[in-house]
């Protein structure tokens, strides 16, 4: 059944187009030709991978050499950006601010943003316990348990396995090891509890293969213990091997090697878990110090704009357990200390609440009633602890504060729990977020060893299984994973300073700095008010600005220097593979000298020069018009102006027959307009 659907999307371009060009496969099913008739678009996968190319190129260049937005623009193909118009639509907080007041007026606007609050408590009171000390061990540990295949006796299999494949089952375990320790450190920052509970399930797991082994070696040497004896009747070929995918048998490894490894594992965490267990919530430093930025919250309640103080606060966890965790801790504290009642929501069967119902629509309708569009109750949920489950498309803006208890490793995840309450709609004059970090030491938390080895292990787990992405030759692939790291570390340090909403995440592009949107709304804007005088205007009309009077804009103001902005109409047929997103019509800026300032292949520019330099000027420039009639003797002498527009006939047919001859593919910088242009 073929359905129209809208596909919403709050980050569709970040450091890759890969995730724009899947929306559009998921449009037209994967058919090449999709917009063949539409947009002359041959080929689909041609017109991205070219369009990837030159994204990449500009990215690494914009962080070396600072190149701007509007050098990318001359760079993607116009088959690219006008697909991009036809089936996206950009609206950024900005635009919706600009085009749509009567909305914010109807339903409230958007909040103020508070500078983030940064709180790094001890995970132990008493110091036993702590992120730092954990961070400095972590490599130490071996994790023996999870990597039967680095005590192999016959290690052939595997050297075959990596000449044939590139990699072997060896490296995945080293990379599962990897992530292990990643998720240690992740559990720890979240809570003692979730991280005691990890440690216990990893003991479990040790201690398990050591009884087996144990049994095995009985079994081996005969005896006629009971171990033996028992390991005799039960026994089987699954009894004496571990491993899923591939598994290992005893008799393969060297199982007092690995006995040894797993020992010293094991008493290293039977010495974590000694510690973990003993930091209850007595010796939780971090829940005191979320219940005391609750408390101060509550207490100290600030007004709504209808004046009725808001004592709402969102709780966000990457981990269930620390959820529940929370809850069980505080829920009862906050009824009976601030009066005030407590639900969460994990996302599976979890859920509670000390009013009401606990089913997911019930807690967020008496958290939220007016956001979630329910009958406001005589009673609300005022503390909501959740996980990641929260974090997309839910409307939650009756609160007012967020809480970061612990930083997830993606930081637009951040980003979109803060979107939960930095909504339109908000009746709030403010919107604040508390982070929780592990450690003052930002740096350490960071640690980009650590995060690259997780990076390389998930996309290893991630893969097809027939090779290793980033064992990738040309070194795109670490290029790749590098910069996302670097992009991610970036923003994180932003999140200190300031909440961010997704848009404003980063100074690469936008959808909004790749389509013409807001120039669309312009016009319907004045298509709506003029549309009497546009429809009686003739063909062929021309008017003045002033270049030194452009709106405030200072990047525009350098743009604008004396010349003339022709609108043209091609009257012929176009090719069907056009450089032009604006067929049949051309843009081009000619300067009084003949340069040309911007081809018709940099129409954003040039709209984005035209309304700097026209919007909000709703009368004529008399004086100006007047200096432009002597000049041109009332329009009779044209002469300079017919140079001009030659001008611009000239560069629009070179321009277009170089891109129409050169192949596809063909290095970006041939794309550019020519020096002497």
């Amino acid at each position: 059944v073929h359905s129209k659907v809208l596909m919403l999307s709050a980050t569709p371009v970040n450091t890759s187009l890969r995730d724009l060009r899947n929306q559009v496969y998921l449009m037209t099913e994967k058919r090449q030709d999709a917009f063949k008739e539409a947009l002359g678009i041959n080929d689909i996968q041609t017109m991205f991978g070219i369009a990837e190319k030159q994204f990449q190129q500009w990215e690494a260049q914009r962080r070396s050499e600072g190149l701007s937005k509007e050098s990318l623009l001359s760079e993607l193909g116009a088959d690219f950006l006008a697909l991009l118009d036809a089936v996206t639509i950009a609206r950024s907080r900005e635009h919706i601010r600009r085009y749509y007041p009567q909305v914010e007026r109807r339903i409230g606007g958007f909040p103020k943003r508070a500078k983030p609050k940064n709180l790094h408590p001890p995970t132990d009171s008493k110091g036993k316990l702590s992120y730092d000390d954990l961070h400095e061990r972590i490599g130490d540990l071996r994790l023996a348990v999870y990597t039967p295949s680095a005590y192999l006796k016959d290690k052939s299999e595997l050297q075959a396995e990596r000449k044939r494949l590139g990699f072997d089952q060896g490296t995945r375990e080293l990379y599962l090891t990897a992530m292990l320790r990643v998720n240690l450190l992740k559990r720890l920052e979240s809570s003692a509890h979730a991280f005691t509970l990890t440690v216990g399930r990893i003991l479990d797991k040790i201690r398990d293969v050591e009884s087996r082994i144990a049994a095995w070696q009985q079994q081996q040497a005969g005896g006629d213990s009971d171990v033996a004896v028992k390991a005799d009747e039960d026994a089987d070929d699954e009894e004496f091997a571990v491993g899923k995918a591939r598994r290992y048998c005893f008799d393969e490894l060297n199982v007092d090697t690995w006995g040894t490894a797993l020992q010293q594992d094991r008493r290293v965490f039977e010495r974590l878990h000694a510690l973990a267990s003993q930091v209850d919530a007595k010796r939780d430093a971090k829940l005191a110090e979320l219940k005391r930025a609750v408390a101060e919250k509550v207490r100290a309640a600030p007004t709504d704009k209808d004046g009725t103080p808001n004592r709402k606060v969102l709780v966000f966890t990457t981990f269930a357990d620390t959820a529940r965790h929370l809850y069980e801790n505080m829920a009862q504290w906050a009824q009976n200390e601030l009066g005030v009642h407590t639900a969460v929501v994990t996302g599976g069967s979890g859920n509670k609440s000390t009013l009401g119902a606990s089913t997911f629509d019930d807690i967020l309708g008496l958290f939220a009633p007016r956001a979630q569009e329910r009958k406001d109750a005589a009673e609300h949920i005022d503390i909501l602890i959740a996980t990641d489950c929260l974090s997309e498309g839910q409307n939650l803006q009756d609160c007012d504060l967020t809480v970061n208890y612990d930083i997830h490793w993606n930081p637009v995840r951040l980003m979109q729990r803060f979107g939960r309450i930095d909504r339109l709609g908000s009746r709030n004059k403010q919107v604040g977020m508390v982070n929780f970090w592990p450690t003052e030491n930002l740096d350490r938390y960071l640690d980009l060893k650590n995060r690259v080895e997780a990076r390389m292990a998930l996309a290893d787990a991630t893969a097809t299984g027939l090779d290793d992405p980033l064992a990738d030759e040309s070194g795109r692939a670490q290029e790749a994973v590098q910069l996302e790291l670097q992009f991610r570390d970036a923003q994180l340090r932003r999140l200190r300073q300031e909440s961010l909403d997704i848009e404003d995440a980063d100074d690469g592009v936008s959808m909004n700095d790749l389509t013409l949107d807001d120039f669309i709304a312009d016009l319907l804007n004045y298509i709506q008010q003029h549309r009497e005088a546009l429809e009686a205007a003739p063909f062929g009309i021309y008017a003045v600005a002033d270049p030194k009077q452009t709106q405030g804009d200072d990047k525009q103001s350098a743009a604008a220097e004396p010349g003339v902005i022709f609108c043209l109409k091609q009257k012929t047929t176009a090719a069907q593979r056009t450089p032009n997103r604006l067929q049949p019509y051309f843009l081009c800026y000619v300067r009084d000298d003949g340069g040309v300032r911007f081809t018709f292949r940099q129409a954003k520019q040039t709209l984005s020069l035209f309304r700097a330099l026209a919007s909000g000027a709703d009368k004529p420039h008399t004086l100006l018009e007047d200096a432009f009639s002597a000049k041109t003797r009332q329009g009779t002498d044209m002469a300079h102006y017919e140079q001009l527009l030659e001008a611009a006939l000239c560069n629009i047919a070179r321009t277009f027959n170089d891109v129409q001859q050169r192949p596809l593919g063909q290095d970006r910088n041939a794309l550019l307009p020519r020096k002497s242009e």
